[in-house]
């Protein structure tokens, strides 16, 4: 046997503990990361917002929450700011009274009811309640009608 046969024979050893070592590295680290859960961090559904006087007589915009606070008298209500088409953010045009979505124009009246447009739903009303801290809390989770309200005296 020669010198090259040797070391062919060795580098060809090497190799092949290198590739099992490798292997066996690669299914550890699976199996470790399968025992970690993919988790999606979303956003909580229920939030408090402000105080009720810190939101003026009328529509209000939270680009943060993407909801319009809707203050009229002592009467509060939560409406999407997500267009139910392809989830841009609707305009509220107050000489109109309604919500126009720049997109693809659906139009939305001050119900949230669809008038115009490719919109296949209307804009959803949430639950809103009063907090014991006093703020308004909002339940994304809990779809109402447009006539109810939280009613408060401000």
């Amino acid at each position: 046997m020669s010198r090259d046969d040797h070391s062919r024979r060795d580098f060809l050893s090497w190799l092949g503990w290198l590739a099992s070592l490798g292997t066996f590295g690669g299914i550890t680290v699976a199996s470790a990361r399968y025992m970690v859960p993919n988790i999606l961090y979303e956003p909580p559904k229920s939030y408090k917002i402000g105080r009720p006087q810190d939101y003026p007589e009328g529509v209000n915009y939270l680009p943060e929450k993407r909801i319009f606070v809707v203050h009229h008298g002592n009467r509060f209500k939560v409406i999407s700011a997500v267009c139910t088409h392809m989830g841009c953010t609707p305009r509220w045009v107050e000489e109109r009274h309604r919500w126009e979505c720049p997109c693809h124009g659906s139009i939305f009246n001050d119900k949230g009811v669809k008038i115009a447009g490719p919109a296949p739903r209307p804009l959803p009303w949430y639950e809103v309640t009063l907090g014991r801290d006093g703020r308004l809390f909002v339940d994304e989770r809990r779809i109402v009608p447009f006539t109810q309200a939280l009613t408060v005296n401000v």
